[in-house]
């Protein structure tokens, strides 16, 4: 083994006279680069924080929404007695956690009554301004919703938000990736702190003096669409901070990242006092130091710095050549590992985002996420899965086509998509195509569950009931009545990419799919038809009425229909 002599032991012995000079050229590039790469790595910090914070944030809203729209359906049913509504509609808000209380207010916006988990209250004051919008609708911390009937607006729920319902999620997400509590908050369209830490970013805060709203001109106006901007700015007391913004639309509020810079590039402070440290130490060496031995000192580093700069334009193929048996070598021998190491990472990733991208196509996101984090291909082969295949197609609806232009038809139908893909993924099923009015799915393809039967029974009964809240609306809007034919059927398939070399589909192929197509068209407008494998999987979870054996096409063999009570 040759023995390893250090630098400090060579610029003592030999003296290095002008190592100072190249050592900090080759010092600053390095700061240059390891700047750039750190800038780079806290914008992606601050995103992948702004990102999480905000599906969290989305999910939850969403879950208002929907238990909102719940108590609404309830309360405007007209078939049943007041006490029965009222009862419906406390069932919906009590599974919301999120949600405080609901108000009721009559249709001119005056204040009825309230529903609130524990016992009722007063209603809530609520400017008028809020109603002036027919459409549901956030309102800094609430939601509200119009109770419609017959397509007449008669009055309004409005759901306030615990105060408390993010600073939690907001709170640890702060600390899990920046180590304090103050880094992330949400703010409304006001620029009012919505969830945050204690102090100036208190809820209720006003924030709008904060420097990065105009850096990323974040006005009342860009609130209505999405939003992701990153900007360098000053603190009021002149600290440099760097932050990031992303608007949610559909809400009209902001996830906000701050942080100063000084904690942002930590490392790089640490880098450049290190470097200084080295810098003096040579300088008082190199005034008995001669230019011969500085020369053979400072050609290392320089070109230890090219390879970094390399490195930093992503040519990993490129290795270190000094050979030196001191700590120079060692360090070239260090970047050459990292740059493998870089190299494979930047492999993997780009290999999951490829996964991810092509399957969120599909299913939802975080199934996805899942498949590709568990080393998931898009190779053209299929798997055999125990799946349930669902069918679902607007009733009646060629009469709409012939006489309305192809515009409003294509309209209707994105909007209807829309909502009944979300319910898809809401109930874990990987949406498979469009064909015409009619929607495919299939669950159990993504994950293995013995729940897929009641999962899409469970979509079922959410896409009937979508149906039924907005064909009033559809009826007014594009006079179209609307209503959905359904029809599931449970059984083995194969699950994959079927296809060419050059086109794929991801689809499912099998007895199950033909069956439950065979339903759909069997289904009257607003039924839900099912098999017998079906209602055995489910067992009593739902109410299943059997309508007898009935031959369908494509069988030899009778099938037994049965059909969800409504």
């Amino acid at each position: 083994m040759r023995p390893r002599f250090s630098l400090r032991l060579k610029w003592t012995a030999i003296g290095l006279a002008l190592a100072l000079a190249p050592l900090g050229a080759a010092g600053i590039a390095v700061l240059e680069i390891q700047r750039d790469a750190l800038a780079s790595a806290e914008r992606d910090l601050e995103l992948a924080t702004v990102d999480a914070a905000s599906r969290e944030i989305g999910r939850t809203l969403g879950d208002v929404e929907a238990d909102v729209r719940r108590a609404a359906k309830a309360l405007s049913d007209a078939r049943l007695d007041e006490e029965a509504r009222l009862s419906l509609a406390r069932d919906a808000i009590a599974e919301a956690e999120a949600i405080d209380a609901v108000s009721v207010f009559d249709k001119d916006g005056a204040p009825i009554g309230a529903i609130e988990k524990g016992g009722a209250r007063a209603p809530a004051h609520v400017d008028a301004s809020v109603f002036a919008d027919r459409r549901p609708r956030w309102v800094g911390t609430r939601f509200v919703e119009p109770l419609v009937v017959d397509g007449a607006v008669t009055g309004w729920l409005v759901a306030d938000l615990r105060p408390e319902a993010f600073r939690g999620l907001v709170l640890e997400l702060s600390t899990a990736r920046f180590g304090r509590p103050d880094r992330v908050f949400v703010v409304d369209r006001t620029l009012h702190v919505v969830s945050g830490d204690t102090g100036a970013l208190a809820s209720g805060s006003d924030v709008s003096g904060l420097e990065l709203f105009r850096r990323v001109q974040l006005g009342a106006g860009a609130f209505a669409r999405r939003v992701d901007a990153h900007a360098a700015f000053a603190a009021q007391d002149g600290t440099p901070m760097t932050g990031t913004v992303r608007v949610l639309p559909d809400q009209e509020w902001a996830v906000v990242v701050v942080r100063p810079e000084a904690e942002a590039f930590a490392a790089l402070a640490a880098a450049r006092r290190a470097l200084f440290g080295i810098a003096a130490a040579i300088a008082l060496g190199a005034v008995a130091v001669g230019a011969l031995v500085a020369r053979r000192i400072t050609r290392p580093v320089e070109r230890l710095a090219d390879l970094a700069r390399a490195y930093g334009r992503r040519e990993f193929d490129k290795k270190s050549d000094v050979t030196s048996n001191d700590e120079l070598g060692e360090l070239g021998v260090a970047l050459g590992t990292m740059a493998d190491d870089l190299q494979k990472g930047e492999r993997e990733i780009q290999r999951r985002a490829a996964v991810e991208s092509a399957l969120s196509r599909y299913m939802p996101s975080e199934v996805a996420a899942a498949i590709a984090e568990k080393g998931g291909t898009m190779a053209l082969e299929g798997r055999r899965a125990d799946v349930t295949i669902l069918f679902a197609d607007v009733a009646a609806f060629t009469p709409f086509v012939e006489r309305a232009p192809p515009e409003r038809v294509v309209a209707l139908l994105d909007e209807l998509f829309t909502v009944l893909s979300e319910v898809v993924f809401r109930h874990h099923g990987m949406v498979d195509k469009f064909i015409g009015d009619c929607i495919m799915a299939v669950f159990g393809a993504g994950e293995v569950t013995d729940e897929h039967a009641a999962r899409a029974l469970a979509a079922a009964e959410d896409m009937h009931r979508f149906v039924e809240a907005s064909a009033a609306r559809w009826k007014e809007e594009y006079g179209a009545d609307v209503s959905l034919g359904i029809g599931v059927a449970s059984g083995e398939a194969l699950v994959g990419n079927i296809g060419s070399e050059r086109r794929v589909e991801f689809t499912a192929i099998g007895d199950a799919v033909n069956v439950a197509a065979r339903l759909e068209a069997l289904a009257r407008p607003g039924q839900t038809l099912v098999t017998a494998s079906v209602a055995t999987r489910v067992g009593t979870r739902f109410d299943l009425r059997s309508l007898g054996d009935h031959a369908v096409r494509g069988k030899s063999e009778r099938v037994e229909i049965l059909e969800v009570a409504s």
